[in-house]
């Protein structure tokens, strides 16, 4: 599974400031194929079979648009060319669930009021999930769209302002039972 970022946050030195751009330079100087890169979490046991990839909720959707049509231009598309290549899974951002028109955090005043921060069971529609959609295709530049189906689980949140991650067990059991499906 590939971070949008490969570094831990506290400590820079343990990982890769951009993912990406490393796998751009595989692509283009290693005949389409990627690795796992030496900062990876886990040795590696044995060729890469499968690719899982999400672009996170951790950006604007403007930033994340831009990541990810990188990541759909650069890294996806041409590797579907290449027979001997992962299996590449795009999981779909999850749903978030503030008090806003459309459940985003509102970044712009850098903290949102009590009433916005708290999470709503419901949502409308994922603007991140429908922009995912539309860079990212099933069959062009992907093998698999993996998607949460969370628009009504705003109860499944940690709460207390973080209407982003899910509590455990829960939602994210039901995609990563989906993923072991298509794999």
């Amino acid at each position: 599974f590939v971070p949008h970022r490969g570094f831990a946050y506290g400590d820079m030195s343990k990982g890769e400031p951009d993912v990406l751009q490393r796998m751009k330079w595989q692509i283009d100087n290693l005949g389409n194929r990627i690795g796992f890169g030496k900062k990876t979490a886990f040795p590696p046991s044995g060729p890469m079979t499968h690719f899982v990839y999400n672009v996170g909720t951790h950006f604007s959707i403007w930033t994340s648009r831009k990541i990810l049509s990188y990541f759909a231009s650069e890294i996806a598309t041409p590797l579907m060319k290449n027979e001997r290549r992962p299996k590449i899974i795009y999981v779909v951002t999850p749903t978030a669930h503030f008090n806003t028109g459309d459940g985003q955090y509102i970044r712009k005043s850098g903290v949102m009021d009590g009433e916005k921060s708290k999470c709503v069971e419901r949502i409308s529609y994922n603007p991140r999930a429908k922009m995912e959609k539309r860079i990212v295709k099933e069959g062009v530049n992907v093998d698999v769209l993996l998607e949460y189906d969370d628009l009504d689980l705003g109860a499944l949140h940690v709460q207390k302002g973080d209407c982003v991650h899910y509590c455990m067990p829960g939602a994210s059991d039901l995609v990563a039972a989906r993923l072991l499906e298509s794999l």
